[in-house]
């Protein structure tokens, strides 16, 4: 990270991962919104993860860690309660907006529950990710990504899924925020291509879902500190989005304190190699309600 002077452009709408709330985090919330002053971001999105309410879902982490679902959703409540607190006492110093990421695609319930979640603790937005696939957590390694893959019959017709379930997704929250769209392909390398034409054609329908939401591409910059040449997501995805109209916006997908405003640069660049010149961010009115803002990136 080398920007010393804020520039209008340093926003992150998703990350804030710490790791009071968060079983792979690395970081407290506090050491992370310092570090969000320190590197100057103007804007910065606490998102933590919204609770699974099923043992079934739980991350394998927290399963040797000896938490459970009623251990997680009192952590979930007291991450409302300090971001709400937080938001107060960095005001003179930085913009601080309160989110949470959900992570499983809704069932019958799950849009119903993650909006009264929403609602109870007045959170500003919502970024809309999917992790899991016919219940089973995809991008945790190379072996789950396999096992996921095995499941549904091939990589392929698991990419597919991704993206309907991504589509299902955006169409039943209408999240402001659409988190790393194209994550399908973090572990999927040594598979075997996540791009072909059939899922290619899925990644099309959920990007009209996401032109129909009105909602925010995260350009996540989680990518390059795992040695990739390009953030999520991919040139194709954010050509075609650029192309249907879609915004986008920064999300450093913070969960440690090196992770802050790590990699916006370089993604602004990329942007502008694609032919973005502007991002869409959310922001706080004085009367609190959220708006949106297009900042220039040149």
């Amino acid at each position: 990270m080398t920007t010393s002077v804020s520039a209008p452009w340093m926003v992150s709408l998703h990350g804030g991962h710490s790791s009071a709330y968060c079983d792979h985090a690395d970081s407290t919330l506090q050491e992370l919104l310092d570090a969000a002053v320190e590197r100057g971001m103007r804007v910065f999105g606490m998102t933590e993860h919204a609770p699974r309410g099923e043992k079934r879902l739980l991350f394998p982490e927290e399963v040797s860690m000896g938490w459970d679902v009623r251990k997680i959703g009192r952590m979930f409540e007291e991450y409302a309660q300090e971001s709400r607190e937080r938001v107060a006492e960095y005001a003179d110093r930085i913009q601080l907006l309160r989110g949470f990421e959900i992570e499983v695609a809704p069932g019958r319930r799950y849009p119903e529950l993650m909006q009264k979640l929403r609602e109870r603790h007045q959170f500003d937005y919502i970024v809309g990710s999917v992790h899991f696939v016919e219940d089973e957590l995809f991008d945790y390694n190379v072996e789950s990504l396999k096992k996921v893959s095995q499941k549904v019959g091939g990589l392929e017709k698991l990419g597919v899924r991704y993206y309907r379930i991504l589509a299902e997704m955006v169409e039943a929250l209408r999240p402001e925020v659409v988190g790393h769209m194209d994550v399908i392909r973090k572990y999927a390398e040594p598979l075997g291509a996540v791009d072909t034409p059939p899922i290619r054609e899925a990644a099309m329908e959920a990007l009209e879902a996401v032109r129909a939401a009105g909602a925010i591409l995260d350009v996540n910059t989680a990518p390059y500190r795992r040695g990739h040449d390009v953030p999520y997501p991919a040139p194709w995805i954010v050509e075609a989005a650029r192309d249907m109209g879609i915004p986008f916006c920064f999300g450093d997908d913070s969960h440690a304190v090196a992770d802050v405003g790590a990699g916006i640069e370089q993604a602004r660049a990329y942007l502008l190699d694609h032919q973005v010149d502007a991002i869409t961010c959310l922001m706080r009115r004085d009367d609190g309600a959220i708006d949106r803002e297009v900042i220039p990136l040149q």
